[in-house]
């Protein structure tokens, strides 16, 4: 037998034998397989709606983007700090900032109750097109239902805690699967009930297998301004990045229309495809990144993970990139023919993300508290996200959605070489290492 199928052998033995690396597999597919339900259901969206129906529905979504800044960083600085205090066995301390943290994003839940239904009622009143209405309303149920979702994902960072995870994701998948018929049948009605009940279900779902769920909400002042001051930093990175992929949308809108951004979302989706294994391991991969630094205190430890991270994922995403540009035409024509103009997008963003999701490491700085460094990425990567594509479609004679997929994509490659150029020189600095 070849050498490749004992290396292959070793390493299924490994994932037997390892509990870690075996919930961490485990998770890794399952919550890829969600993620590529969700992402089937919007291409199955677009084979039964129109582009202007699509980007109604985009640009009212778009806002869901800003929901992270309303929780002022608390869940940011939750997500960090937890996996180190139980690596350190500090378990006092972890659950005081998770009786806050949850606290804190039940009041949040409520103000966004409160303000979605009164936005709702007053543009009802006004005479606002039913559908925009509708659709602010789904808006602020999604984010009552994602406000609830971010505190709660911040505690599941045990490996037991992402083995429930690993379930909760099933049943989720189950739910999405049977919610698609909703889309099918009423269009950008059910597009609508299918998000606001996907959103309302997962977070519920994920309610009832919190690890920390029967822990009662706190309101101190001392844990609560500890995760303020460090959760901020940590938003003005995280949620500042997220932020910024909005921008090419807004780049859309601006130059385009509803439907040149509805058009587009043959494009997103490529994204959506390529970094969906990448995305998925990183959220097992960075909070055991954290317990590691937490037990040993020495950052240039997690460079051969992070090293490995940086070679591997560009290497998963070639061969979909290939096959993406190889059968985007007949996809389109056979599929899609309502959005046959974003082809050239389509084969360009193969390209550019498979730069794109090797970025998912950056996490790893926010571990270690090389704020500084991350700083400087994100500020690069929210300028970019407007100068690239402002840059293509001021300049060049394509059309938006090629110049504005030209723009994403040169970013990303320039990022990839940033990324790793930070992680190299950061991860060994001294003042991460216990010296100095």
């Amino acid at each position: 037998m070849s050498k490749q199928y004992f290396e292959v052998m070793l390493i299924f033995k490994r994932l037997r034998n390892n509990k870690l690396l075996k919930t961490g597999f485990n998770y890794s597919i399952i919550s890829s397989i969600r993620s590529f339900v969700v992402m089937g259901v919007g291409i199955l969206a677009m084979l039964w709606l129109a582009p202007d129906e699509i980007g109604l529905f985009s640009s009212i979504a778009i806002f869901l983007a800003y929901i992270p800044f309303f929780q002022l960083g608390i869940q940011n600085g939750l997500n960090v700090d937890l996996p180190i205090l139980l690596g350190q066995n500090n378990q006092n301390r972890a659950m005081e900032l998770v009786a806050n943290a949850k606290a804190i994003a039940f009041f949040i839940m409520l103000f966004f109750l409160m303000a979605g239904t009164i936005t709702t009622l007053v543009l009802f009143i006004i005479g606002t097109d039913i559908a925009y209405v509708l659709g602010i309303l789904t808006i602020s149920v999604i984010a009552v239902s994602e406000t609830m979702r971010i505190h709660l994902i911040a505690t599941f960072r045990s490996a037991n805690a992402f083995n429930k995870l690993t379930k909760l994701y099933i049943i989720d998948i189950a739910l999405s699967l049977i919610l698609i018929f909703f889309i099918y049948k009423y269009h950008y009605y059910g597009l609508l009930i299918y998000n606001g009940l996907s959103a309302v279900a997962s977070a519920f779902l994920m309610y009832m297998y919190a690890p920390y769920k029967k822990i009662k909400l706190k309101f101190n002042k001392e844990p609560i301004v500890s995760l303020t001051k460090k959760g901020l930093i940590l938003m003005s990175f995280n949620q500042l990045r997220l932020a910024g992929l909005t921008i090419p949308k807004w780049i859309i809108l601006s130059f385009g229309n509803v439907t040149k951004l509805g058009l587009f979302s043959p494009a997103n989706a490529i994204g959506g495809l390529m970094t969906m294994l990448p995305n998925q391991i990183a959220q097992f991969f960075i909070p055991q990144m954290g317990y590691k630094f937490g037990q040993t205190g020495k950052a240039k430890n997690l460079w051969p993970y992070v090293k490995k991270v940086l070679i591997l994922f560009p290497l998963i995403s070639v061969p979909i990139s290939i096959c993406i540009w190889l059968v985007a035409p007949w996809l389109l024509e056979t599929f899609f023919p309502k959005y046959i103009d974003s082809l050239w997008a389509m084969r360009i963003m193969a390209v550019g993300f498979v730069f794109s999701s090797s970025a998912t490491t950056l996490g790893v700085l926010y571990s270690i508290k090389a704020y500084k460094y991350a700083y400087i990425y994100s500020l690069v990567e929210i300028a970019g996200y407007f100068l690239c594509p402002i840059f293509f479609v001021k300049f060049s004679s394509f059309d938006i959605l090629t110049s504005v997929a030209l723009g994403i994509s040169c970013l990303s490659v320039f990022l990839y070489f940033l990324n790793a150029f930070l992680m190299r020189k950061v991860l060994f600095l001294d003042k991460f290492n216990g010296i100095g």
